[in-house]
């Protein structure tokens, strides 16, 4: 069976707010507006060093404002990264539908990784940012997402084997974290174009060696 195209991916909630600076929006609209600035000024800045004042210079709005939606650093910081967070689970929902086997969607997935690198890259680099944030308060909640992410993956290749696509000595948690911890590592490589890779070649081989081991 031929390797299938990535799925669509989710848009960025809420969408590009085309306003103008001073102009009167609606509440949910200029926040949405500003989580757009933030989580832009987040992807160059990194999340230790965005703050308001930034992002009220991108949105084009006074400092207060940006207050006025988010009173408080982690108030921010958190709102950036619910909106990262859902973008990679609403990935992976998209993924495991009905059709194709494990290995189908295991590849869509790795590929849809790759997709978002391109049509969505501040979502990426803040992901990426913030899995090295070891010593930040966002750490602990980075594990927690990291598991949705491995268990949705878990549950897929535990349907293969109940279905008879994946070999029984397959253990599906181990599998899943290798899986995310290789979308990890394509998508840094994503950044890093000089390497010469087949970032696509690469995601279907190591589907491939994950869904042949004898034991994980």
């Amino acid at each position: 069976m031929s390797d299938p195209a990535a799925p669509p991916l989710p848009a960025a909630a809420g969408g590009r707010a085309a306003t103008r600076a001073g102009r009167r929006l609606p509440r949910e609209a200029r926040r949405s507006q500003l989580l757009d600035c933030a989580l832009k000024v987040f992807a160059e800045r990194g999340l230790g060093r965005a703050g308001h004042a930034r992002i009220a210079e991108a949105a084009g709005v006074s400092v207060p404002t940006v207050f006025h939606y988010f009173p408080n650093r982690e108030a921010l910081v958190d709102a950036v990264l619910d909106r990262v967070e859902e973008f990679f689970i609403s990935l992976a929902r998209q993924t495991y539908g009905d059709d194709g086997t494990t290995r189908d969607r295991l590849v869509a997935h790795g590929l849809a990784f790759l997709a978002a690198a391109d049509s969505h890259p501040d979502h990426i680099r803040v992901w990426l940012d913030w899995s090295t944030a070891i010593r930040e308060h966002v750490w602990p909640r980075y594990l927690a997402f990291q598991e949705r992410l491995v268990e949705r993956v878990a549950e897929a290749i535990e349907t293969g084997r109940r279905h008879g696509d994946v070999p029984a000595t397959v253990e599906p948690a181990s599998a899943a974290r290798l899986f995310v911890g290789n979308a990890h590592m394509a998508a840094v490589m994503k950044f890093a174009p000089e390497s010469g890779l087949d970032l696509p070649d690469q995601v279907r081989r190591a589907v491939a060696t994950l869904l042949a081991a004898q034991s994980l």
